[in-house]
């Protein structure tokens, strides 16, 4: 019993090591200069199965394979897919000339 309790521990101990906390969230930030901070962060762009692919010419993902999905009407929402260890984060943006950061999230194994 003892070995299976201790066996328990170091995995739990080996997940919580694993897990990453979510990066602050700026206020009001371009996407492009968040993009680079999580970059020099340790954070990689990460395509997902599944991730619409960039549309011809659309400024906000072009260039940038984290892009999971955009919206092509509306508030020009789209959603980036960041992975650091093991934790996916998502970041939420807002604008169709400039890309701003509207919100982050965890996807998976987060602190």
């Amino acid at each position: 019993m003892r070995t299976v309790l201790a066996a328990m521990l170091a995995f739990a101990a080996s997940v919580a090591f694993a897990a990453e906390a979510l990066p602050g969230l700026p206020k009001q930030r371009d996407y492009g200069q968040f993009r680079v901070s999580l970059i020099k962060q340790g954070w990689q762009p990460t395509k997902l199965p599944g991730a619409d692919e960039c549309w011809e010419g659309d400024k906000r993902c072009t260039g940038r394979a984290e892009m999971f999905a955009c919206a092509g009407t509306g508030a020009a929402n789209c959603l980036f897919i960041w992975k650091k260890a093991g934790t996916l984060i998502e970041v939420a943006t807002k604008g169709e000339e400039q890309a701003m950061v509207s919100g982050l999230r965890c996807r998976e194994g987060c602190k």
